[in-house]
């Protein structure tokens, strides 16, 4: 579905990203890891069109993504996600989901029958009234998730959607993420929860100072000594030992 071949990104002069190359098949579940500055939100914001690569190339289910705008990513069936969460707060959690549906739906009423649809399914239809600033940090999870499916995507790219929960709330999501994934949706997830990583991946893909450090099964990226020494540490080690 994705092939993403040498990308690579600087900020004046700071490698953030070299030479990154790498697969997602149609319904994987990939993780993505690595410490804080490995440049994991900067390869999303590559591969949504947010940033330019300097080098490389990037398909989509056979199409090159190169020199698309956002927008355009989006509608071919590439959506992401954004790790701080900024609803529209004057607006209700419906008509915030209808921003996401108008990508693809021909009238308002129909933007309005899929953000309904979306709402009953991430478990914010009750709450489908309020105004975007009323909601709690875990509703403002579920509803960045909402307007990402609300755009039907084939691909959806998750930025730490569970950082600051709670360990029900976490739950929650996770079943939600569960749920998404059945629903036959691809999906690429940023996450430093790596018990969750851990049960959620097929495959986990570490990053390590803009370098792709390695990638393979959780249990062997939870064995590798490189990706202890540079991320889990021997904390994590002993844990699961």
């Amino acid at each position: 579905m994705l092939q993403v071949r040498d990308i690579s990104k600087s900020f004046g002069g700071n490698v953030v990203l070299s030479d990154v190359s790498f697969d997602i098949n149609s319904g994987d579940v990939v993780g993505l890891i690595g410490p804080n500055g490995a440049g994991k939100t900067t390869l999303f914001n590559i591969l949504s069109g947010v940033y330019r690569s300097k080098t490389g190339r990037i398909k989509f289910n056979g199409q090159s993504l190169d020199r698309l705008k956002p927008e355009q990513i989006c509608k071919r069936g590439l959506c992401r996600t954004f790790q701080i969460t900024k609803p529209f707060g004057n607006i209700s959690v419906t008509q915030n989901v209808m921003v996401g549906a108008l990508i693809r739906a021909g009238s308002l009423k129909k933007a309005e029958q899929k953000a309904l649809e979306i709402l009953e399914f991430v478990g914010l239809y009750d709450k489908r009234d309020t105004l975007g600033r009323s909601l709690t940090i875990a509703d403002r999870k579920r509803l960045e998730i909402a307007r990402g499916l609300a755009t039907q995507p084939r691909l959806l790219l998750l930025d730490e959607v569970m950082a600051g929960l709670n360990p029900q709330e976490l739950s929650e999501v996770k079943r939600l993420i569960e749920d998404i994934r059945h629903s036959g949706i691809t999906l690429f997830i940023i996450e430093h929860i790596m018990g969750v990583m851990m049960s959620l991946s097929d495959r986990i893909i570490v990053l390590d100072y803009g370098k792709m450090l390695c990638e393979g099964s959780p249990d062997s990226i939870s064995c590798d000594p490189d990706v202890i020494k540079a991320y889990l540490g021997e904390e994590y080690l002993a844990a699961t030992s």
